[in-house]
C-alpha cells in the first residue's frame, strides 16, 4: 500500500512538473499579449520616410537589429511617380536608419530606354534624395503624399534581388 502511494504522488508530482510550467508561460503571454510588429506603413513612420516610397502591396518585412531588412511585396509592381516609372521587385532590401534607406535591391526606375537601379533613398530638408549608383535626384517631400499604384499588366523588370 506504502509502495502505491508513492507511486502515486511521483506520478502527481511529475504530471504537476509538467502542467505548471506551461500552465505559468500561457499565464504569461496572455498577460502581456501577443506581438504585435508595426505594419509597413508604421515603420516608414518610424524611421522618417515617406509612406509613398512604396506601393500598397508591400505587407510584409524582416528588420534586423543592425537596420538591415527584406521587404516583400504581394508580388512585382511597376509604378508611375513624379514621372518616372519605378518597378519594385517581390523583395526588397537594403539596411534603414533614420532618415534614410541605403543598400537597396529590388528597386528600379526607367531612366530614358533602360531600368537602373535605385541604390539609396534619404529624407532631409523637406527633399527626397534618390540615389542611382553615383547619380542622385532631388524632389519634394510634398510628392510623396500617397503610396503608387501598380499598373495592370506592366511588365516588371527583372531584379537581382527576386526571388
Amino acid at each position: 500500500m506504502v509502495r502505491m502511494a508513492a507511486a502515486a504522488a511521483s506520478t502527481f508530482l511529475l504530471i504537476a512538473a509538467l502542467v505548471v510550467p506551461t500552465a505559468s508561460a500561457s499565464a504569461a503571454e496572455s498577460a502581456a499579449g501577443p506581438y504585435d510588429p508595426p505594419k509597413v506603413p508604421e515603420l516608414m513612420d518610424r524611421f522618417g520616410l515617406p509612406r509613398a516610397l512604396l506601393p500598397a502591396t508591400a505587407r510584409r518585412y524582416l528588420l534586423h537589429d543592425d537596420g538591415s531588412f527584406q521587404l516583400f511585396l504581394d508580388g512585382g509592381c511597376v509604378a508611375e511617380a513624379g514621372g518616372y516609372r519605378v518597378g519594385y521587385g517581390v523583395k526588397l532590401s537594403g539596411a534603414v536608419a533614420p532618415g534614410r534607406a541605403t543598400g537597396l535591391g529590388g528597386v528600379r526606375v526607367r531612366v530614358l530606354f533602360a531600368w537602373v537601379p535605385v541604390t539609396a533613398v534619404e529624407v532631409a530638408g523637406g527633399e527626397v534624395t534618390v540615389s542611382l549608383g553615383p547619380i542622385k535626384k532631388s524632389f519634394p517631400a510634398a510628392g510623396f503624399k500617397s503610396s503608387p499604384r501598380c499598373i495592370a499588366g506592366a511588365a516588371t523588370p527583372a531584379t537581382a534581388s527576386d526571388g
